[in-house]
Parts: C-alpha cells; sequence; structure tokens
C-alpha cells in the first residue's frame, strides 16, 4: 500500500513538473516596470528582451511613426493564426493564441517603446517545458507580417 502511494505521489510530481508554465498577466497602465524581458527558465518563450539565447528574438525596429505603425500591429496581431487581442491600451498589446490540436494557452505581448522606436514582443506558453517551437514561430509571423507591410525593417 506504500509502495503505491510514493508511485502516485511521483506522477503527481512529475506531470506537475512536465505541465508547469508560466501565467501572464497584462500589463497595468500605470506600471512603472514596462517591460516584456521575463522568460520562465523552461523552452517554451520567446522575446526581444530576453537574456538567454534559447529565449531570446532580434528586435522589431520601426520604420514609420508609431501613430502610423500601430494600427498595422493591432491588425498583424489580429490576423496571427487562434489570436486574440484581450487587453489593449495605447503602445501594449496583450493576447492569447490557442493551439491547434490541445488548445493550450500561449500569450501574446507587443510593448512600443518611444524612447528606441521600437516593438518589445513576447509570446509564453501557459503551460509544458516544451512548445516545439511554437511561441519563436509566432514572433516570427509577425515579424514577417510587418517587415511585408514597411512598418518594420
Amino acid at each position: 500500500m506504500k509502495i503505491k502511494c510514493i508511485i502516485k505521489v511521483t506522477i503527481t510530481i512529475v506531470a506537475t513538473t512536465l505541465l508547469s508554465g508560466c501565467l501572464v498577466l497584462p500589463l497595468k497602465q500605470m506600471d512603472e516596470d514596462r517591460s516584456l524581458y521575463w522568460c520562465p527558465p523552461l523552452l517554451n518563450c520567446a522575446s526581444t528582451e530576453a537574456s538567454t539565447f534559447v529565449h531570446k528574438i532580434d528586435s522589431f525596429e520601426l520604420t514609420m511613426e508609431y501613430d502610423q505603425a500601430w494600427p498595422i500591429i493591432k491588425d498583424s496581431v489580429r490576423k496571427l493564426d487562434r489570436t486574440n487581442i484581450q487587453v489593449e491600451y495605447h503602445g501594449y498589446l496583450y493576447a492569447k493564441s490557442h493551439s491547434s490540436t490541445m488548445k493550450f494557452i500561449d500569450y501574446f505581448e507587443v510593448l512600443y517603446v518611444s524612447e528606441t522606436k521600437s516593438l518589445n514582443v513576447r509570446s509564453s506558453s501557459l503551460l509544458g517545458i516544451w512548445d516545439m517551437g511554437v511561441n519563436r514561430s509566432r514572433t516570427e509571423s509577425l515579424r514577417t507580417m510587418l517587415i511585408k507591410s514597411g512598418a518594420i525593417k
């Protein structure tokens, strides 16, 4: 009986570890720390502000003024597969994406940085240790759309 209990506890711990991820809440408009740098120490996140090579993606540099670029950015995020914008305010978008098969939730954020005229972008999974490159691919899809539209270089 003790062995069965130990096995159940072990399975629960392993399952919890494998499904662990990161809950990403939207930035509040008045937050002083306006960054998207944080990625969990798992292979399920991609960010322009990340410091580790497994999470880091190239920056998004605007080629036009914010007022002209922002509608294009919003429209491009809306066009990402299975992605819906949940929160939006001046210079910030928070969206949720759902995987095609298991309907897992990923968080997608875009933050305009006026000092550098660039966008910080982060895509992160709620569950799982490894996302098979889905979050990185989502950020690169956005990059492709924005380059084609002329909003970034």
